[in-house]
């Protein structure tokens, strides 16, 4: 998936809570809902501590989407934490 809109250092990451995940293969819904939404950057889901980290363009895609997406799966996101990814060279 190509991004056309790139404004440098406007990536954050946001780390949510899981709960509903009853197996791993779960994740793989997640992971498909979120790879699909345009400004995803990437993403780490840990079915194990049942987290999900994702950096993302917020000018592009919200906390609040990401959320309703992980939802859409049958699960429930709590966001931990949101930070600011500074990144000058890609």
């Amino acid at each position: 998936m190509q991004n056309n809109k790139k404004e440098e250092g406007s990536v954050q990451i946001v780390t949510f809570k899981l709960e509903g995940v009853g197996c791993a293969c779960e994740t793989k819904i997640i992971e498909k809902r979120i790879k699909g939404l345009k400004g995803v950057k990437g993403y780490d889901i840990n079915p194990i501590s049942n987290w999900v980290k994702v950096s993302y363009d917020p000018s592009i895609v919200s906390t609040e989407d990401l959320k309703k997406s992980i939802s859409k799966s049958g699960m429930t996101a709590s966001i931990v934490s949101v930070k600011k990814e500074n990144s000058c060279c890609q």
